[in-house]
Parts: structure tokens; sequence; C-alpha cells
């Protein structure tokens, strides 16, 4: 009978899909990344910052000066340029001559802050499918069991009618016609519980899809039997993890800082060309300087900064290492979680539900041989309709599991489709 009803309301549904637009799991996903602002702005900062590194790899601007030296400001001189022979109009350039060591480790530097930004945007790249994968398979999984406790509750309604004339007519009990009534209003509140659930699934969908594709119905049910990580070589799978690339940019940058810091601890060299031009009688003159800054007191300043930028490269490895325990704990448990629900299927569909419809039908086949009672027959029902939203919520968990599993690694997930 339930199947029978299935199909008529599939019948009913399969013109209504195919002429309404889809939303494809993957789909959901690129949309995802295509609406994420988030990742725009990352862009946007990966961008800036590997601009800046080419100019952090110049030498500084020279400086032109122009001005006017010894000018008389009393007597019979007073503001005269050229009756004073000390009087002259100068003109000269100054260029700071940075060690090309440091130079390079500033393009260095920048270089490796960009690297992390890009880091950091595969890090929400990965957090964004994850997030779109998770949105989409509750409100699949949960429309999947509307589809069913619907089902059930027109067989329901249909037993209910059967049983209301057998009590009129004496053949059954006045606790058979309860229990039927009972079955009616038990799953009309599972489906208000679950309409309520199936809304804040939607709203939680609309924040990866947007709400114009929110309405589209959902199809394309992913694979989440396999997954591409590799458990028997987690070291090398870790190494993947954005979470992980993220950490170990991080040491690389603050490598960079250790190394300029050292560097700062010898002076850079300013050279300075000038000329200057007195009156007519008077001679030109022409100057050439060097400046050199005096790190008179390197213990309290280049000295604390090397010592901080060593230990800011200390906590970076300490947080990498911390991470990496982390992540190891988190993948394994996810991956446990993954399995165990992979069994716990495998058990549902190939034992419990069987044994669930065999049940059914050996009560109902008992009852209209006038052998058994009709409590039997809805007690049967409702465990079979049980193990079905067993199985349906045990693969969301495990489809949840997966996702968070598969779309670790945003790069090779995201070009599915």
């Amino acid at each position: 009978m339930i199947q029978k009803i299935f199909l008529t309301i599939l019948v009913v549904f399969i013109p209504a899909t195919l002429s309404a637009q889809t939303l494809s799991f993957y789909e959901a996903q690129q949309l995802a990344l295509a609406n994420s602002r988030q990742l725009d702005a990352q862009t946007a900062a990966v961008v800036a910052a590997q601009e800046l590194a080419v100019s952090a790899g110049e030498r500084p601007d020279p400086m032109l000066k122009i001005g006017i030296e010894s000018l008389p400001i009393n007597g019979a001189d007073s503001f005269s340029t050229t009756r004073d022979f000390m009087t002259m109009r100068t003109i000269g350039l100054s260029q700071e001559f940075t060690r090309g060591e440091k130079l390079k480790l500033r393009r260095e530097r920048m270089a490796r802050e960009a690297a992390l930004l890009s880091a950091n945007k595969g890090l929400l790249e990965s957090e964004v499918l994850r997030g779109a994968s998770k949105a989409w398979l509750m409100k699949y999984y949960l429309e999947k069991q509307l589809l069913l406790l619907e089902t059930y509750l027109i067989e329901t309604k249909q037993q209910l009618s059967a049983t209301t004339a057998s009590y009129r007519g004496g053949k059954v009990t006045q606790s058979d016609l309860i229990l039927a009534q009972s079955d009616v209003l038990l799953l009309e509140d599972q489906l208000e519980v679950l309409s309520r659930e199936i809304n804040q699934a939607n709203a939680a969908l609309i924040r990866w899809v947007g709400e114009e594709n929110s309405g589209r119905m959902l199809s394309g049910q992913p694979d989440f039997h396999k997954t591409q990580l590799v458990f028997e070589d987690l070291n090398s799978e870790l190494a993947k993890l954005p979470e992980l690339i993220v950490q170990e940019r991080l040491i690389a940058l603050a490598d960079s800082d250790v190394r300029l810091a050292r560097s700062n601890k010898h002076a850079d060299w300013t050279v300075e060309l000038s000329y200057a031009q007195r009156g007519s009688e008077f001679s030109d003159m022409a100057s050439i300087g060097v400046s050199v800054p005096i790190q008179w007191d390197q213990a309290r300043r280049q000295n604390r900064e090397l010592a901080a930028r060593q230990a800011k490269l200390e906590q970076a490895r300490a947080e990498r290492d911390e991470q990496v325990f982390i992540e190891t704990e988190e993948l394994r448990a996810l991956a446990e979680d993954w399995r165990s629900g992979l069994s716990r299927l495998r058990r549902y569909n190939e034992k419990l539900l069987p044994l669930s419809k065999a049940r059914q039908q050996s009560a109902l086949a008992s009852w209209r041989g006038g052998r058994g009672s009709l409590s039997d027959v809805l007690s049967a029902r409702r465990a079979l309709l049980d193990t079905h939203l067993n199985i349906l919520q045990l693969e969301v968990k495990t489809a949840l599991a997966w996702a968070d599993l598969e779309f670790r690694l945003p790069k090779e997930s995201g070009s599915k489709s």
C-alpha cells in the first residue's frame, strides 16, 4: 500500500520537478564560492600584497634639496643673494643605498605575506564549501523525511477511515480506534516540527546560494560512500590541509622577520651631492658627503627587536605543532563517525529494514486472517516508519561527516560539477 501511494505522489511531483529548475549539490558549492564577498576581499588582499612585494625590493627615492645658505638678514646686504661671498644658492641630491641583502629580505617578506594571504583564502574556500555542503545536505534529507511522513500520513488517514467504519460495524475495539487516531495526530505533529526544521535549513542555505536560488528543488545527491582523503597516509594528507598550510606560511613569515631584524643591525649609508652658486665675483662650490646611522645602543634596540622576532618564530612553530595535533584528532574522529555511519547504514538496509517489512507483512496477514489484532498492525507500521526515519537521519549524519572530510581540500574537491 505504501509503495503504491509513494508512486502516486511521485507521479504528481515528477512533472513539476522536471519543469522546475533544480539545484544540485556541486552547483550549490559553486554558487557559494561565487557569492562570497569574503573571498573577493581575500583575493584583493593577495593582489595588494603581491604588488607591495615588488615595491618592497626597491631602494628609497632620491631626495632633491633646493635652498639658500648663509643669507644675510640685517645690515646693508640684508636679504641679498649676491653681495655676501658666503651666500649660496644650493641644489643637491641625496640617496640612501640600502644593502642588497636587506632589499632582498624585504621583497621576500612581502612575498611570504602574499603567500600567507593566499593560504588564508584557501582556508576560507574550504570553509565555504563545507558550509554550503552541510546546508544543502541538511535541507535535502529533511525534505526526504517530509515526503516519507506525508506518504505515511496519507496511508494512516486511510487506515483511520477503515478503522472507524469497522468500529461502527463492531469489528474492532475502541482501543484500536483510539490507537489509529493517535497515529494520525502523532504524524501531523511530526510534520509540523519537520516543516519548521526545513524552514530553518532553507534559511541556512540562503546564506550560501542566495535567496533567488533557495526555492529551487534539490537534486543530485552526492556519493558519500568514498572520500578523497587517504587515511593510510595521514601525514601527507595533513600537509595539504588549509589550516596547516596557513600555519606553515606563518612560520615562513616569522622566519623572514627574524632575518630582516638581523639585517637591520647593519646600518644603511646615505650619499649626498650638492652644488652651490654664489655671486658672479665668487667661486661656486660643490659638496659631497656620506651619512651613516650610529647604532650606539644595539643591546636595547636592534638586539631587542631581533629577540622579539625570534620569540614570534617560536610561537608560530608551537602553534603549528598544536594545530597538527588538533587536526589529526579531528580527522580521526570524523573518519570514525563516517565509517561507523556507513557500517550502521548497511546494517539498517540489509537487516533491520527487511525485518521491519517482514513484521508489518506478518502482522497484516495475521489480522486479515483473524488471528491478530489491529494494534499489532499499527505498531508494526509505526516500527517500519521509525526504521525508515532512522535510516534517513543516519544518512544525513554520515553525509555531514563525509562533507567535513571531503572538502578539507577545496582545490581538488571544488572542481567537481
